[in-house]
């Protein structure tokens, strides 16, 4: 970040102070909720998750799958730049258009089944779980780095796990999914 330049732009102290600001707060609460958003699909989903525990190189399937299925980040609001039409609707410039990720991952002109939770279903670029084009998120790779060595890492130790759903707390925001708080009981290799 020190580094970067564009046409002799650089990046001030406060743009970078901004930016790390961002990626710790916005990483860190977006980044868990896949954790657990993972662990609550795999356990809902035995069959799926057994392909995982049978063969660890799924797990960056499972956390694509869980970005899909069950996206951390449910909204984003954007800006319209000029006017656009799309479905014969005309958005005007200027107006503020809400983006749901979550809604368009569960598309089923894009996606076979989509309710369907399925660890190895054919993504590729299809996923807009992290935006797209020039506001794909700048963190999406950390995350899906993160998630991947976590799971792999507890993966390493444990032959099952549980969740107790009944005292499971689902986090209470228009724009975040995910848990407050998900009881899992481990069970060691």
């Amino acid at each position: 970040m020190l580094e970067a330049e564009i046409d002799g732009d650089r990046l001030n102290d406060s743009e970078i102070m901004a930016f790390l600001f961002l990626m710790v707060v916005a990483g860190n609460e977006t980044t868990t909720k896949l954790l657990a958003n993972a662990a609550y699909w795999g356990w809902r989903n035995p069959g799926q998750l057994a392909t995982v525990f049978a063969d660890h190189s799924r797990i960056p399937l499972w956390v694509e799958e869980t970005l899909r299925y069950d996206t951390s980040s449910q909204i984003l609001a954007r800006s319209v730049a000029q006017d656009i039409t799309m479905y014969d609707t005309t958005i005007p410039e200027g107006d503020v258009l809400l983006l749901l990720p979550g809604s368009a991952n569960r598309d089923d002109r894009v996606f076979d089944d989509p309710d369907e939770y399925r660890i190895g279903r054919e993504i590729g670029s299809k996923l807009v779980s992290f935006g797209s084009g020039a506001h794909f998120c700048l963190g999406a790779h950390l995350a899906r780095m993160e998630a991947q060595v976590a799971l792999e890492e507890l993966f390493k130790r444990i032959r099952g796990y549980q969740v107790d759903e009944s005292n499971a707390v689902r986090v209470h925001s228009s724009n975040v999914r995910g848990f407050a708080h998900l009881p899992i009981t481990v069970e060691a290799k």
